[in-house]
């Protein structure tokens, strides 16, 4: 009987130490300094509105990495449809590949918006006529998904993120090039006089 006990506790034992750990990839209706907000998008200054007009990309990288560059794509939300919340964005609490319960991880969230009239399928391969934002670098230990509430990323706790960045334009590339013909004729009508 103690030999089976014993098989029994090895067989579970990678199970328990290797199960996924949980986050809330949500930020709070209760505070608006988590919505994401726009700089200047179709003229609107505030909270990102338009349901489903932006994604929202949860980026993850192992604890203690500062460098943003080594940040990968977990997984990705919509804005929020709800008119009364703009600028959030809510998704069921998911599970974090890879990361099992207990592990402190560093992640960032960023945001980007519709591009040439379709979403692209991440922040790095958003430009042109896209607008972009991303947050500061937060730290976040995965909770277990049957205890309870996952682990909250937006906030003012300890390792959350407790304001969001503003989403702004991506200029375009011919607008960038008519911007260095300007500078030039100027500079050159300048050097004339």
């Amino acid at each position: 009987m103690k030999k089976l006990i014993v098989l029994l506790a090895l067989v579970a034992l990678p199970a328990g130490v290797f199960a996924q750990g949980a986050i809330s990839f949500a930020n709070a209706s209760s505070s608006p300094d988590t919505r994401f907000k726009t700089n200047d998008l179709a003229g609107h200054v505030g909270n990102i509105t338009g349901v489903n007009q932006f994604l929202i990309g949860l980026y993850t990288a192992p604890d203690g990495t500062t460098d943003q560059s080594l940040f990968t794509l977990r997984l990705t939300a919509t804005n929020n449809s709800s008119p009364l919340f703009p600028g959030l964005f809510k998704n069921v609490p998911v599970s974090i590949a890879g990361v099992p319960i207990g592990v402190q991880i560093a992640y960032q969230v960023r945001a980007w918006s519709f591009q040439n009239g379709g979403l692209t399928d991440t922040y790095e391969n958003a430009s042109g006529n896209a607008y972009k934002g991303k947050t500061a670098i937060g730290f976040v230990t995965a909770a277990d998904p049957a205890a309870g509430s996952p682990t909250l990323i937006f906030g003012t706790g300890a390792g959350q993120i407790g304001t969001t960045t503003e989403l702004t334009a991506v200029p375009e590339p011919s607008s960038i090039a008519l911007g260095l013909l300007g500078l030039g004729a100027i500079a050159l009508f300048r050097r004339r006089k």
